[in-house]
């Protein structure tokens, strides 16, 4: 029944894949209600926004995992930052008209650094688990 000293945990993956996954799902949601009006037009368009929901879906359950000490959840941030940076480049279709052409990316992101947030929040936190870095 004496004092025990509680180990602090390194907790950046925690946070930084509960900020860039909730900023994911988001953006997702928003996506589908903004782009609701092209779906009617060609539900291709749809793609996207499911995908970007995804990522946020599959960054906040490695969240949860590492929440329970497991190391899996690093990389599964590390998979859903590595998706949604390669998605968020990645050219899915062209929409040409007269005057102008749009370009509907894979995935979506917030502010084009959501990913990147996730990415690295799951690298480091698997480097400082794995004892490479901060031994």
């Amino acid at each position: 029944m004496g004092l025990y000293r509680e180990e602090k945990k390194f907790k950046l993956g925690i946070y930084s894949g509960l900020i860039g996954g909730l900023m994911l799902i988001l953006t997702g949601i928003v996506n589908l209600i903004d782009l609701r009006v092209l779906f009617e037009i060609n539900p291709i368009f749809i793609l996207p926004s499911i995908l970007t929901l995804l990522w946020g879906l599959i960054a906040l359950i490695g969240v949860a995992i590492l929440h329970y000490d497991n190391i899996d959840g690093d990389y599964l941030l590390i998979y859903s930052g590595a998706l949604a940076i390669f998605c968020m480049f990645f050219p899915y279709l062209n929409i040409q008209s007269e005057t102008l052409t749009y370009i509907i990316r894979l995935s979506y992101t917030f502010a084009f650094i959501d990913p990147f947030v996730i990415l690295i929040g799951g690298i480091i936190d698997l480097l400082v688990r794995k004892q490479i870095i901060w031994k």
